[in-house]
């Protein structure tokens, strides 16, 4: 899962957004923060679930052009596309209204936060693109962005070039994780 997933399991388990995201980050909360604390643990929990989920199994092992050992970063960005894509399906509120409150949250934070979180809020304040991680434009941009920020990038550019099946590929993987995805969150958050 990626950023929208997890902030959008941070709403649903009223967990920190900021916490939700520290997972992303090679940065580990003080657990004095406790809400961080919380936050980056179910992070943690959630991406652990997904990547031992058998539907995470069947789409890194879908014949492609990338390495399998790569598709499940790929999986994560595509797992953002398609829950703004089906929004209506997981959240009563509109998309741009959590979009908003989601920022507002991770803002309330930020001082907290590890300089690279800060300086990705400092974005979304100054221009909220979580809405375009929904577009096909939006995921090659994060794909992208992945690629110059890590050392193995250039091993996801086959990925990019194949997109247009990706996208095809991995929306009923999603419909049938991302339920299940929730269930996991809420479990963990009242087992404490």
């Amino acid at each position: 899962m990626n950023y929208i997933a997890h902030l959008h399991i941070a709403k649903l388990t009223q967990t920190s957004y900021a916490g939700n995201l520290l997972g992303d980050f090679p940065w580990q909360p003080d657990p004095q923060q406790v809400e961080l604390w919380r936050g980056w643990r179910l992070h943690q929990a959630v991406d652990t679930f997904v990547d031992a989920h058998p539907e995470s199994e069947r789409f890194k092992g879908l014949p492609r052009v990338g390495r399998r050992r790569f598709a499940g970063i790929i999986q994560d960005v595509l797992m953002d596309y398609w829950l703004v894509q089906t929004w209506e399906q997981f959240d009563e509120a509109p998309f741009a209204a959590f979009a908003e409150r989601a920022v507002a949250a991770l803002v309330q934070d930020k001082a907290q936060c590890p300089e690279r979180l800060q300086r990705m809020i400092s974005s979304l304040e100054q221009d909220n693109w979580l809405a375009e991680l929904g577009t096909e434009v939006g995921v090659e941009r994060a794909i992208r962005s992945i690629q110059r920020r890590w050392p193995l990038g250039h091993h996801l550019e086959p990925f990019i070039i194949e997109l247009p099946l990706l996208f095809e590929q991995s929306k009923e993987p999603f419909l049938r994780l991302y339920p299940e995805v929730i269930e996991e969150a809420l479990h963990r958050v009242r087992l404490g």
